[in-house]
């Protein structure tokens, strides 16, 4: 019989589809509590309150990106070299959940919150602006805490899927998130900005409030899924046992241990031209999602129904879960970055569609029709182009330091995309509010074709390089910590790592 190996650890076809269930189970409860977030926040701060674009995008994009760039590299390096019972990636996602669960849990109270604080401590200023200020901080909060489990996330599929099923996985994940989404748009969406009567009758329960916000519904019921959910699917996972971790600083004293460890991971991840190519190409990347922030209150000014677009997607959603699971039985015949750059090269040469929210005067059908083609041509793109996303880090980074080089990567696309792009997006997306109003919301999409442009450009030249190292079935990651380690890696060629 087959069997599939990851270190010590050893998968028959029924234990790799037992593992694959208990996996997707968990990334279902993960993917359907971050999708309802973004919306609900953004609704409520830029088409409620009418938050400044600027303000807006600090809180929503550059307060999370400069958390990530402070806290990413600290607990991926750390969750690369810890060492406990229940594994090295687990223990931290076990120990975020509760966390994320009670900073959701006071983000749907968040209209209560800003309400006592206006009162007690901030009654000078506007109502308005103490309810922004408190679902942006409450955000950031939930940010911070959420990190330790979003950034651990991907690579505990790193450790436990066996690399040659990565494409599979990865399609078969594509499929669970495109369920939740389907999920939440049919069901969930339409009330992601509701206000209304709201009169419960149910045994001892009695509640009746003429202007309830339906989205404190929608959180504390992600909070309790999510937190019930992770626990029950992730006590039935093991991690592989690892080798001990190699020494990072050298020194006698912990400032010269400090600066030893800098140079070595700094040494290594930016230690090859692959690599450095790498990381831009998914900076630039990043750069197009940096208005993203923006399209929801787009399409709210446009007039298009929430709900009526919900089950839209849903039916989308379904036909792309649907090409999905037929793509995943041959998904493995095709490395990710030549799917990637396939892929990139259709999303812009489609990407002209979206640029038809620029004619003004339409009416609200016609936009609706436009999103709807635009989502049923990009559709088949978006499926290829997430098959191969996430297992292209996985094919080309090495896998004993994978947390460490994706941190890298993370601090990279940070600092140019997440914090410099996302305070550029927010600077020009005010001035132009300021001269062309509501219009300035669909600029958003000129700002994605162009950058989407650039990253197919980078893509293709990282294939290129990839091509050279070997490609295909001979590519393996380039070693960039010198002569040493590269004996030390000839050593190892057969542990768990390698396999």
């Amino acid at each position: 019989m087959k069997t599939y190996q990851v270190g010590n650890l050893s998968y028959t076809p029924r234990g790799l589809y037992i593992l694959f269930f208990w996996l997707l189970l968990f990334d279902f409860c993960f993917q359907l509590m971050e999708v309802v977030l973004g919306p609900i926040v953004q609704l409520r701060m830029k088409s409620d309150l009418h938050a400044d674009p600027f303000l807006f995008t600090i809180f929503l994009v550059t307060g999370p990106s400069i958390l990530n760039f402070i806290l990413n590299p600290i607990i991926s390096i750390k969750s690369d070299r810890y060492r406990g019972r229940r594994g090295r990636r687990i223990p931290f996602l076990l120990f975020g959940a509760p966390l994320v669960c009670a900073c959701i849990a006071l983000l749907g109270f968040g209209n209560e919150i800003a309400s006592w604080l206006h009162s007690a401590w901030f009654s000078n200023c506007s109502p308005e602006t103490v309810t922004i200020w408190t679902f942006g901080v409450l955000f950031l909060l939930l940010t911070f805490t959420n990190l330790m489990t979003q950034i651990v996330f991907y690579y505990l599929f790193n450790d436990v899927v066996p690399e040659n099923v990565f494409v599979r996985f990865m399609a078969y994940m594509r499929v669970v998130s495109t369920l939740a989404g389907m999920v939440y748009s049919w069901f969930i969406f339409g009330f992601s900005n509701k206000w209304g009567p709201l009169n419960i009758d149910f045994g001892f329960l009695h509640y009746h409030c003429g202007a309830f916000w339906f989205p404190k519904l929608i959180l504390l019921g992600a909070s309790i899924f999510y937190l019930a959910a992770t626990f029950f699917a992730l006590l039935h996972v093991r991690e592989p046992n690892y080798p001990p971790p190699p020494p990072l600083g050298e020194g006698d004293t912990s400032s010269k241990r400090m600066r030893t460890t800098l140079r070595t991971l700094v040494g290594e991840c930016f230690g090859h031209r692959f690599y450095i190519i790498y990381f831009i190409t998914m900076a630039v990347m990043w750069m197009s999602y940096q208005m993203g922030q923006f399209q929801n209150p787009m399409r709210v000014s446009l007039g298009i129904d929430l709900h009526v677009l919900g089950k839209i997607n849903a039916c989308t959603g379904f036909i792309s879960m649907v090409v999905t699971l037929i793509a995943a039985q041959y998904g493995d015949r095709f490395k990710p970055l030549p799917m990637m750059v396939f892929a990139m090269t259709m999303l812009v040469i489609t990407s002209p569609i979206a640029l038809l929210f620029l004619v003004p005067g339409l009416s609200a059908k016609t936009y609706l029709g436009i999103e709807i083609t635009r989502s049923l041509v990009n559709m088949p793109i978006i499926v290829v182009m997430t098959m191969a996303e996430s297992p292209l880090a996985m094919s080309i980074l090495p896998r004993d330091r994978f947390g460490q080089f994706c941190a890298a990567q993370s601090m990279l696309r940070m600092i140019f995309a997440g914090i410099l792009g996302s305070l550029l997006a927010g600077w020009l997306m005010r001035v132009l509010e300021h001269h062309c109003g509501a219009y300035a919301l669909r600029f958003c999409f000129v700002w994605s074709v162009g950058f989407q442009a650039l990253a197919m450009v980078c893509y293709y030249q990282l294939y290129r390089l990839w091509k050279k190292l070997g490609g295909g079935e001979h590519f393996h990651p380039p070693d960039s910590r010198g002569p040493a380690a590269s004996v030390s890696t000839a050593t190892h060629k057969g542990d768990c790592w390698r396999k």
